[in-house]
């Protein structure tokens, strides 16, 4: 459960991201990629493993990072890392999905 914060749209990173990064520096890559936590993007890193998530996205006190470790296994959802920073919006739900390990496929959306 995330705390109330102005959602405007969530985000996942296509691209490998170093998982040493703090707020300033997942802040940094926020920027690289044109998104603005304290607008309301809510931005999702995975790391290279598939084990790891890291979240951020701000409220109007400050930058929340939320992270996360799998157990024994990594995220079952489709996922493929790109060499370029680039971004992939995706729902609540979806992000939803990310956090339980369900398996889907990130590309494909009902019209």
């Amino acid at each position: 459960m995330l705390p109330p914060a102005r959602i405007r749209f969530v985000h996942v990173a296509m691209h490998k991201v170093d998982f040493r990064k703090s707020h300033h520096g997942l802040l940094a890559e926020c920027y690289r990629m044109d998104l603005d936590p304290f607008a309301g993007d809510v931005v999702l890193f995975i790391g290279r493993c598939r084990r790891r998530m890291k979240l951020l996205f701000a409220d109007d006190s400050g930058l929340w990072l939320c992270f996360k470790l799998f157990n024994s296994e990594s995220i079952k959802t489709q996922f493929r890392f790109l060499s370029d920073p680039q971004v992939k919006q995706i729902s609540a739900a979806e992000l939803q999905m990310f956090f339980e390990g369900s398996a889907y496929t990130v590309d494909k959306k009902i019209k």
